[in-house]
C-alpha cells in the first residue's frame, strides 16, 4: 500500500488556500484593485486625446472640453473606487481572524492529531500570532497589488509598442535589474526578519513572564535585575529590527533609482522622436502618463519577493505552535463565529466504573519517570498516590492523562481501552487540578466559569468549600483577583482550582497535591463535601494524614514505582 505524501505547504500554497475562504470577498478586492489601475489606462489614453486635438495632431470623435470632462470623470471614478478599499480591509480581517483562530485552536486542543505544540512561553506564542500572521496576510496582500500592476503593465505597453516600440522596450529593463537584485539580498531578508522575530518574542515573553510574577520580583527585591534583563533584551531587539528595517528600505531606494534612471530614458527616446514627426504630443504625454506607473511594477515585484522571504520565516515559526503532522492545519477552512463544541459543563459524561493501568511507564523530560505501573480504581471510590519528593507522583497523572508521552503501558475506561488519553481525558469526563492552578486576572466568577452556564456554581463553590469565602469578598464573584490570582490567598486559590473543576461535572476529579495550603478544619469539609458529589470519582495526590486516612485506597511510590497497595485493591 502506498502512502501519499503530504504537500508541503509553502508561502504560496497557504495564501492560494486563504484566498479559497472567502472568495467573494476576494474577488472584489482583486476586482477593486484592477480597476482602480485599468481607470489608468483610460486616463492616459484620454491624456493623449485631449493634446492631439489641442495640437490638431490627429482629429478626435470629441472636442476637447469633453475629452477633458471625460478625464475629470475618471478621476473621480478612481476616487470612488479607492474608497472602495475597504473591501479588501475587511478581507484581510477575516484572513487574519481565520489563521489566528487556528493557531489558537491547535494550542487548546488535548490529545488527538490536531493537537498542536505547546509554546516555549505565552510571550512567544503572543510574538507568532499576533506578527507572523500580519507578514504571511502581507504577502497575500502584495501579490494581489503586483496582480493588478501587472494587468496594467501589460495593457501599458501593447498600447506603447503601437506608438513607439523601441521607447517601450526600454521602459521594461528596469524590471530584469530589479528581480536580479531582489533574488540577491533575498537570503539576508530571510535571515534578519528572522532574528528580529526571535529578538522581538524575546522582550514579550519576559514582560508577561514578569507580570504575572509581580509577587515573586516584589518579594525578592529583584526588580533591578528584571529592569536590566529588560533593557538589554530591548536593546538588541532595537539592533535587529534596524537590520530588518534597513534590508527592504535599501532595496527599495536601489529600486526607485534604476525607475527614475528608466524614466529619464525613455523621456529622452520620446522627446527626440518628437521633432521627426515620429511620435505626437499626444503619445508623449501617453508615455509620460503610462511611465508613471509601469516603472514601479519591479518596484512591486521587489517587495513581492522580499514579502516571500518573511512569510516564509513566519511560516517557519508558526509552524511551531501547529501539529507535528504537517502546516495544513493552519490554513483550514471553518467558520469563525461558531463554537465547534457544546461547553462542557452542558454535557453529561457515562459514568465510570473502573479505570485500569498497566504496565505504564514514562519518563519525564528531566529524566525521571514512573515505570511498569499497574492500578485500577472503582467508581466513586477515593485513591490517594502518596510517597517522598521525587517518587514520581505527578509525573505518573500527567502520564496517565495523556500529558506525558507514555514509553509503554495501556489505560482503559469500563473496559475499553483509551488509545488518545490526553484527547480522552478531558471533561466532563475528567477535571485535573495541577500543584500550581493559572488563574486569570479576571472576576472570581469568569475563573469559575470559563465560558460555562452559571447554574453550575452553587453545587461548585459549596463542594470545594469556597462558597463562605465568597460570601465575605467585597464584590463576591465578580471579585476580581489579579494576575495569577495574587489577591486570594493559597488556600482560596486551591479551592478555586477545585471549584472550577468541579464546575466542569466531571466523572473524574485528579487533585494534585492542592490541599496543602489548607487549615486541618478546611481540609476535612473538603473531604466530606467531595464525598457527596454524586458519581465522583477521585484520584488526589497528598502527603496529609487526614485525607490518606479517608482514601478507599492508598497507593505509595517510590522511585518511579509502587512500593504498597493499601485498602481496597490490597483486600
Amino acid at each position: 500500500m502506498i502512502t501519499a505524501t503530504p504537500v508541503p505547504l509553502t508561502p504560496w500554497r497557504a495564501i492560494a488556500r486563504l484566498a479559497r475562504y472567502r472568495p467573494g470577498l476576494f474577488l472584489l478586492s482583486f476586482l477593486q484593485l484592477v480597476t482602480w489601475n485599468g481607470l489608468l489606462l483610460l486616463t492616459g489614453w484620454l491624456l493623449q486625446q485631449v493634446f492631439d486635438a489641442l495640437t490638431g495632431s490627429r482629429p478626435a470623435g470629441l472636442d476637447a472640453v469633453a475629452i477633458i470632462a471625460l478625464l475629470a470623470g475618471a478621476e473621480a471614478a478612481r476616487l470612488v473606487i479607492m474608497w472602495a478599499g475597504v473591501v479588501r480591509a475587511r478581507t484581510t480581517q477575516q484572513l487574519r481572524g481565520l489563521l489566528r483562530l487556528n493557531l489558537l485552536r491547535a494550542q487548546w486542543r488535548s490529545g488527538g492529531p490536531d493537537a498542536g505544540r505547546p509554546a516555549a512561553s505565552p510571550g512567544d506564542a503572543l510574538s507568532r500570532v499576533r506578527d507572523d500572521v500580519d507578514d504571511l496576510l502581507a504577502l497575500l496582500d502584495t501579490a494581489m497589488n503586483v496582480a493588478a500592476k501587472i494587468i496594467l503593465a501589460t495593457g501599458s505597453v501593447l498600447i506603447m509598442l503601437l506608438a513607439e516600440p523601441v521607447i517601450a522596450v526600454a521602459a521594461g529593463l528596469p524590471l530584469i535589474m530589479v528581480v536580479g537584485l531582489a533574488r540577491l539580498v533575498r537570503p539576508r531578508v530571510g535571515r534578519a526578519r528572522r532574528a528580529f522575530r526571535a529578538a522581538d518574542a524575546a522582550v514579550t515573553s519576559l514582560l508577561a513572564e514578569t507580570f504575572g510574577s509581580v509577587l515573586a520580583v516584589k518579594s525578592a527585591q529583584a526588580s533591578g535585575g528584571i529592569l536590566a534583563r529588560l533593557s538589554r533584551l530591548n536593546e538588541h531587539r532595537r539592533r535587529t529590527r534596524l537590520r530588518d528595517q534597513l534590508v527592504t528600505p535599501v532595496l527599495g531606494s536601489v529600486n526607485r533609482f534604476m525607475i527614475d534612471l528608466a524614466v529619464g530614458v525613455v523621456l529622452l527616446l520620446a522627446v527626440t522622436a518628437v521633432p521627426t514627426g515620429s511620435l505626437t504630443v499626444g503619445e508623449l504625454a501617453l508615455f509620460v502618463a503610462y511611465l508613471g506607473n509601469l516603472v514601479w511594477l519591479p518596484y512591486y515585484l521587489g517587495r513581492l519577493i522580499t514579502r516571500h522571504q518573511q512569510a516564509a520565516v513566519a511560516l517557519d515559526r508558526m509552524a511551531v505552535l501547529l501539529p507535528p503532522a504537517g502546516r495544513a492545519a493552519l490554513v483550514a477552512h471553518r467558520p469563525l463565529n461558531s463554537a465547534e463544541a457544546e461547553p462542557a459543563g452542558s454535557v453529561v459524561a457515562p459514568p465510570l466504573h473502573r479505570l485500569t493501568v498497566a504496565g505504564l511507564t514514562a519518563v519525564h523530560p528531566s529524566g525521571r519517570g514512573v515505570y511498569d505501573i499497574d492500578l485500577s480504581l472503582d467508581g466513586g471510590t477515593v485513591t490517594a498516590i502518596t510517597g517522598p519528593a521525587g517518587a514520581g507522583k505527578t509525573t505518573l497523572v500527567r502520564a496517565v492523562l495523556g500529558l506525558l508521552p507514555s514509553r509503554a503501558g495501556t489505560v482503559t475506561w469500563n473496559g475499553s481501552r483509551v488509545d488518545d488519553p490526553a484527547g480522552f481525558f478531558t471533561p466532563p469526563r475528567s477535571a485535573y487540578a495541577p500543584q500550581l492552578p493559572h488563574l486569570f486576572s479576571e472576576t472570581l466568577r469568569r475563573n469559575l466559569l470559563l465560558g460555562r452556564d452559571d447554574d453550575v456554581l452553587p453545587d461548585a463553590l459549596r463542594a470545594a468549600v469556597l462558597d463562605r469565602d465568597v460570601a465575605e469578598l467585597e464584590s463576591g464573584l465578580e471579585t476580581r483577583i489579579g494576575p495569577r490570582g495574587v489577591r486570594l490567598s493559597g488556600g482560596q486559590a486551591q479551592r478555586t482550582a477545585i471549584a472550577r473543576a468541579l464546575a466542569q461535572r466531571p466523572r473524574l476529579l485528579i487533585l494534585d497535591d492542592v490541599s496543602n495550603a489548607l487549615d486541618v478544619e478546611t481540609e476535612r469539609d473538603l473531604g466530606k463535601r467531595l464525598a457527596t458529589v454524586p458519581g465522583l470519582t477521585l484520584l488526589v495526590i497528598t502527603s496529609r494524614p487526614a485525607t490518606l486516612a479517608r482514601a478507599d485506597q492508598v497507593i505509595r511510590l517510590d522511585h518511579g514505582r509502587i512500593v504498597a497497595v493499601e485498602g481496597v485493591a490490597a483486600a
